[in-house]
């Protein structure tokens, strides 16, 4: 019963998370007025690391989920997919505008 209750508030709160990145990376364009907004990253570190984390959180969240024998075969290779996108965007991330 509480494995359960833990799991819909996580539910909850990763769609939550999940909706509002899209209204984060718009509100730093309108914050750069335009394509400037992506220096606003380098002025506010916290942000960027924090956005980081959460990106590594959801590489290994995708990464348990996807070691399940039982799900679909196209749904492991979207998981691979996005944990292989996804790292890869964190490493240029961190190359280019350093941890």
């Amino acid at each position: 019963m509480q494995k359960e209750r833990v799991l819909s508030i996580g539910a909850v709160v990763l769609a939550f998370l999940a909706s509002q990145h899209h209204a984060l990376h718009m509100l730093l364009l309108v914050v750069g007025l335009g394509g400037a907004g992506a220096s606003f990253m380098t002025t506010e570190p916290l942000l960027r690391r924090g956005m980081l984390l959460m990106s590594l959180v959801m590489v290994a969240v995708i990464a348990y989920q996807i070691r399940d024998r039982g799900r679909p075969r196209a749904f492991r290779i979207a998981g691979a997919i996005s944990i292989v996108l996804t790292l890869g965007l964190v490493g240029w991330s961190i190359t280019k505008f350093g941890l």
